[in-house]
C-alpha cells in the first residue's frame, strides 16, 4: 500500500446547511461518503485568517497569536490594528515578536520530519502567508494569486502562469479564479511537487455571502463553482489519487450570519465621553479595533478606565458577549475572562466583544442575524467573527482509505483539530505543545469516541446578561466553543 498522504480541501465560509444534494452534490455526497463531523467548531474570532493559523497549528490564538484578522497591541508601536493582509506591517511583526506565528506551523514539522507541504490559495495576502508559516525558507511551494512576492520562490509562480495564464479577475461570484486555482492544483501542484499534504483554499463561497448575501443567487453560483470544481478533484481521486495514498479533508474555516444592523462603535462611545483613537496615545484611553467582533487596548491597563469601558459596554443594546483579560473575581463585572474563548495570550486586547446576534431568521430565510460595525458589507450580507453558533459551526469532512465511511459523528471539534488529524493521517506524532487534537473517532482503526463534558460560563450585571458554552474533549488541551450570546 502506497503512504497516506491528505489534501485539505477549503471552501471559505460555506455554512453546512448550504451542503444538499441540490447546492452542492459533489461536496454533499463526498460528506455522506465518509465522515461528517456535525459538531465541530472555529476558533475566536470566527475571522478567516485566525482560521488559517489555527488549522495550521493545532492552537488557538491564546496558543498561536494571530488575535484575529486585524489586531491591536502596543508592543508593535503601530499607528493602528495590524492587518493581517498587510505584508510590510507583518514583516515587521515578525521581527518584532520573534515569530509572528508564535506555535510550531504544520509545514515546519512536515519538514522536521522529511515530508513535503504544499498549498495553494485563493484567498488575500495573508491567508498565503498564515498558510505558508515558514515555507519560503524550507523551499516549500506555497501558490497565491497574488503573484510572486506573496508566492514562495518554490511555487514560481511566472512558470505557473506561463502554463496556466494570468489568474482571472475577481468578480461575483469568482468562479474563474475557483476553476483557475482547481487547473493549477490538479496539473501542477500535485504531479509535479508531489507533496505528502496539500492545501487548497478557495474564497468562494464566503467572497459572494459577503457583498451579495447567503440566500442570493451569487451566493449560490459561488457555491455551485466551488463543487463543481471538487468534483474535478474527485474525479481525479476516484481514478488515480486514492490508489495513490490521498486522503481528503473538505472543510470551511466558518459559517455566516446575516446582517441586519450597522453602526460606529467609535462614534458610539465617543458619545458617552471615552478617549477612542486607533492606537494609544496622550490623547488616546482606549484604542479601538473596531468590527462585528472587536477589541480593546486601554491606556496603561487602568483598571478604572477598564471598569467604565465595561459598565458603558453593559448599557448598549447593540453589544454583544463581553470578554475582559484581568478580573477582580468570578463574575463580579458581568463579564467573562478571555481564557472561556482561548483568547489569553500576551497579544491580546484588554477587553474584547462582538455585537449583538440572535438566532432568529434573516429576511433571506436563513438562521442566524446580527448588528455590526462593517461599513463595507452591506445589509443583508454575509458576516462572521462572533459566537453566534451559525458562524462557529462550519462544514468537516473526512474521506479516504485512513477513515471511517459513511458516519456522521457528534463528538464536539474544531479547526484546531486539523494538524492533528494531518499528522496522525501521515503516521507522524502530534507536537506536544498542539491544544488540538487527532479525531481519533473518523479514523477507520481508532480509539472509541472520547468522554465530552459541556461547560456552562454565564456572568451578568445590572439588566446585562450573557452566556458562552464551551465543550470539553479527552485528548484535547482546549475546550471548544459551541456558541455565545447576550441573553439579558
Amino acid at each position: 500500500m502506497p503512504a497516506p498522504k491528505v489534501l485539505v480541501v477549503v471552501f471559505d465560509g460555506l455554512r453546512p446547511d448550504h451542503v444538499t444534494p441540490n447546492q452542492a452534490p459533489n461536496i454533499h455526497g463526498f460528506a455522506t461518503g465518509g465522515v461528517w463531523m456535525r459538531n465541530t467548531g472555529s476558533a475566536f474570532p470566527s475571522e478567516t485568517r485566525v482560521q488559517v493559523t489555527t488549522s495550521m497549528t493545532g492552537h488557538p490564538p491564546a496558543g498561536h497569536g494571530i488575535m484575529a484578522n486585524a489586531f491591536y497591541d502596543p508592543a508593535l508601536g503601530f499607528s493602528s490594528a495590524m492587518d493581517t493582509s498587510d505584508d510590510e506591517r507583518m514583516r515587521a511583526a515578525d521581527k518584532i515578536y520573534g515569530r509572528l506565528i508564535a506555535a510550531h506551523h504544520l509545514s515546519e514539522i512536515l519538514w522536521g520530519a522529511g515530508r513535503k507541504f504544499a498549498a495553494v490559495t485563493t484567498g488575500k495576502v495573508g491567508n498565503a502567508r498564515l498558510l505558508a508559516g515558514r515555507a519560503a525558507e524550507l523551499n516549500q511551494p506555497v501558490l497565491s494569486i497574488w503573484g510572486d512576492a506573496i508566492s514562495t520562490p518554490a511555487a514560481n509562480f511566472a512558470k505557473v502562469v506561463d502554463r496556466f495564464g494570468p489568474v482571472p479577475e475577481q468578480v461575483f461570484p469568482n468562479t474563474g479564479v475557483a476553476d483557475w486555482a482547481v487547473r493549477v492544483l490538479l496539473e501542477h501542484t500535485i504531479p509535479d511537487h508531489d507533496p505528502d499534504a496539500c492545501v487548497l483554499w478557495l474564497n468562494e463561497p464566503d467572497l459572494s455571502y459577503h457583498y451579495r448575501g447567503l440566500a442570493s443567487g451569487d451566493g449560490q453560483s459561488a457555491i455551485g463553482a466551488v463543487d463543481a470544481g471538487f468534483g474535478r478533484i474527485l474525479d481525479w481521486w476516484r481514478a488515480e489519487g486514492r490508489d495513490a495514498g490521498w486522503n481528503i479533508i473538505a472543510m470551511s474555516d466558518h459559517g455566516h450570519v446575516t446582517v441586519e444592523g450597522q453602526l460606529s462603535v467609535a462614534e458610539a462611545l465617543t458619545a458617552e465621553g471615552l478617549k477612542v483613537g486607533k492606537a494609544l496615545g496622550p490623547d488616546v484611553d482606549y484604542a479601538l479595533k473596531p468590527g462585528y467582533s472587536a477589541h480593546i487596548a486601554v491606556r496603561d491597563r487602568d483598571p478604572a478606565l477598564i471598569a467604565r469601558l465595561v459598565e458603558i459596554l453593559q448599557a448598549q443594546d447593540w453589544c454583544g458577549p463581553i470578554m475582559t483579560r484581568t478580573r477582580a473575581g468570578a463574575g463580579d463585572d458581568g463579564t467573562l475572562p478571555i481564557s472561556v474563548v482561548n483568547w489569553d495570550s500576551p497579544r491580546a486586547a484588554d477587553v474584547a466583544f462582538t455585537l449583538r446576534s440572535w438566532d432568529r431568521d434573516s429576511d433571506g430565510g436563513l438562521p442566524g442575524v446580527i448588528l455590526a460595525d462593517n461599513p463595507d458589507i452591506p445589509l443583508g450580507g454575509g458576516m462572521h467573527g462572533g459566537l453566534n453558533r451559525r458562524e462557529l459551526n462550519h462544514c468537516l469532512f473526512l474521506g479516504g482509505d485512513s477513515f471511517r465511511k459513511g458516519v456522521e459523528i457528534e463528538t464536539p471539534s474544531g479547526t484546531i483539530d486539523v494538524s492533528p488529524t494531518i499528522l496522525k493521517t501521515l503516521g507522524l506524532p502530534q507536537h506536544p505543545l498542539m491544544a488540538g487534537r487527532p479525531i481519533e473517532e473518523a479514523f477507520a482503526v481508532g480509539d472509541p469516541a472520547p468522554d465530552v463534558s459541556e461547560q456552562v460560563h454565564e456572568a451578568g450585571r445590572g439588566g446585562y446578561a450573557q452566556k458562552i458554552v464551551t465543550a470539553t474533549v479527552g485528548g484535547a488541551k482546549r475546550p471548544y466553543l459551541r456558541w455565545g450570546m447576550r441573553t439579558a
